[in-house]
């Protein structure tokens, strides 16, 4: 994954691509504050650099926020299956619990 920026996608340690790092610059226009440029000039910073780290940063965090909403939704569908339907091991004990009765 050279070159890829990925972001952690819940315990698992599953990674997902955010971008591909080996796409060249493009250049692009920003509003900034003066006196912040200024100050950040003076201190030698690269705002290339930082601009790109604070979106990637941006982007990372907006796909955490929807892997955690994807779970949540899940959680509720799978809560709402298992109400309607019950679980695999309700159904098992049931059988395990008629075989047992027909077997006395």
């Amino acid at each position: 994954m050279r070159g890829l920026s990925c972001a952690f996608t819940g315990a698992t340690g599953l990674m997902r691509q955010i971008y591909d790092r080996t796409v060249p610059h493009r250049a692009v226009n920003l509003s900034l504050n003066g006196d912040l440029i200024a100050k950040a000039r003076s201190e030698k910073l690269n705002l290339s650099s930082i601009a790109e780290e604070a979106i990637s940063r941006a982007l990372r965090q907006i796909a955490t926020n929807r892997f955690h909403e994807d779970i949540a939704r899940g959680v509720v569908e799978y809560e709402g299956y298992l109400q309607e339907y019950g679980s695999l091991t309700d159904a098992v004990s049931a059988m395990a619990d008629k075989e047992s009765e027909e077997g006395a």
